[in-house]
């Protein structure tokens, strides 16, 4: 029997069926960020306060990635989903659903140092609006 005949069993696919779910519960939570961080985004801009837009520039970037991201793993899921459904090439469809992934942690490793950026950036800020308190 040669690699690329390798069949999953029953445990394996219930695994891989559940696992597709999660992406795409995952994947609408993103888009659903996304259109709210792409939302936020448009306000700046109608409100053409240009240091706004400057400052607001990750938000864009985040979009992205999270568009990106819930791409990615609405592929991983269809893959994960062909592992279950199809007979054979299992470990192809598996290699190709893990690399989607790579790149779903790959668009979150982004959105993630943005986000510590700017926690970091509005520390101060943060921290003077709880003494205010």
């Amino acid at each position: 029997m040669s690699s690329s005949q390798f069949e999953f069993g029953a445990a394996e696919n219930k695994h891989f069926s559940a696992l597709a779910n999660f992406c795409l519960v995952s994947a609408l939570a993103l888009v659903v960020y996304a259109v709210a961080n792409a939302s936020f985004l448009f306000n700046v801009i109608a409100s053409g306060k240009v240091s706004l837009m400057l400052r607001t520039l990750d938000d864009a970037i985040q979009a992205l990635s999270a568009l990106f991201a819930a791409y990615q793993l609405n592929q991983a899921a269809k893959g994960f989903r062909k592992i279950v459904n199809t007979q054979g090439d299992d470990l192809a469809l598996l290699n190709l659903s893990s690399q989607k992934l790579r790149l779903v942690f790959a668009s979150l490793a982004v959105m993630l140092v943005l986000l510590a950026i700017r926690f970091i950036l509005d520390y101060p800020a943060l921290i003077s609006w709880i003494k205010a308190a």
